[in-house]
């Protein structure tokens, strides 16, 4: 039997995440077993495991995909000389909940890996990679603010740190509100008001004392 081609084991690899999408967000990750996603893909087991070690193994494949939005605003830290650093990342959240709005399948990323992977007892690195993936997140929105604060679209004054934690809280918000609730809030409406406002908010500033320390000081 002659080997698979680089082009048709990437076939098959994705058609094995495409089919875990689809049993993950109808019978959560627990309920589902490997056997069924490669029923499902039209592959055998040792399919599977050519390309996965276990299950979360797999998972740590989808959560990489669902980063892959993300990048606009990875790139976006990294340029020093941007002179919208504000703007740009405004924009670049826009994009990404039309991501959410318009590619059912990246809805369901968002789904399973954040509400769907209930007591399986092999998603510990999964935990792991939602942590890290949180505090790279944070730092690079500190890189953002760092800039948009030497391009003068920010106070000297903002504590940074706290304007990276207040920036992703808000942003998780959004994320879960928009995923339990998807038609609370229409996007060229909702979504780019709450943005705004939180540009306003990080431009009042963060410091390392409330206001209400500071008037009682």
């Amino acid at each position: 039997m002659a080997r698979k081609t680089k082009e048709e084991a990437l076939k098959t690899r994705e058609a094995i995440l495409d089919a875990a999408v689809q049993l993950f967000s109808v019978r959560g990750v627990s309920h589902t077993t490997l056997g069924e996603i490669a029923l499902k893909a039209g592959v055998t087991r040792g399919a599977i495991y050519w390309h996965f070690r276990n299950k979360e193994d797999m998972l740590g494949a989808l959560w990489d995909q669902l980063l892959m939005p993300f990048e606009p605003i990875n790139q976006l830290c990294e340029d020093r000389d941007e002179p919208d650093p504000l703007g740009k990342f405004y924009e670049a959240q826009i994009a990404f909940f039309k991501s959410l709005k318009y590619d059912p399948r990246m809805l369901k990323l968002f789904q399973i890996l954040l509400n769907k992977c209930e007591a399986v007892k092999d998603t510990g690195t999964l935990h792991l990679h939602r942590v890290n993936c949180h505090l790279e997140g944070q730092k690079k929105i500190e890189k953002v603010l760092r800039n948009a604060i030497r391009q003068g679209q920010l106070p000297e004054t903002l504590d940074v740190r706290l304007g990276s934690i207040a920036t992703i809280s808000f942003i998780d918000g959004l994320i879960n509100n928009w995923i339990m609730f998807p038609g609370l809030l229409d996007i060229e409406t909702g979504i780019r008001a709450m943005l705004a406002g939180l540009t306003q908010m990080l431009r009042s500033g963060f410091t390392g004392r409330n206001s209400m320390e500071n008037s009682a000081g």
